[in-house]
């Protein structure tokens, strides 16, 4: 699975378009290490080239993002810490993540 992520708090960043291998131990290294700051962020891309992102909502909740550029929107549900974690040993196990459960497509704000 290839990994990207933005860090603010640490000013690291691995670019969207540009991912870079890693197992599912680093990604849940960066996942941990993530600020609560806004526009900080954990993506995946599998080998189908889908991309699942994962940021900071609120104090309980995490963001859970599948972008479609093309249609200009995204499939998100909020989950849980746990739930979270359960869901990256899952796509590493290959599971689709158009099967994540709760998914609502929602289009991007247009200005």
């Amino acid at each position: 699975m290839n990994i990207f992520f933005h860090n603010i708090a640490d000013n690291l960043e691995v670019e969207t378009d540009e991912p870079l291998f890693g197992s599912l131990e680093q990604a849940v290294e960066i996942f941990h290490n993530l600020p609560d700051y806004d526009g900080s962020y954990l993506g995946l891309v599998n080998t189908d080239g889908n991309v699942v992102q994962i940021s900071k909502y609120d104090r309980f909740l995490f963001l859970i993002e599948i972008p479609i550029y093309e249609q200009q929107g995204a499939y998100s549900v909020l989950f849980t810490y746990f739930q979270v974690m359960d869901l990256l040993a899952k796509l590493y196990q290959g599971f689709d993540p158009y099967d994540i459960p709760g998914l609502n497509f929602d289009k991007y704000i247009e200005e």
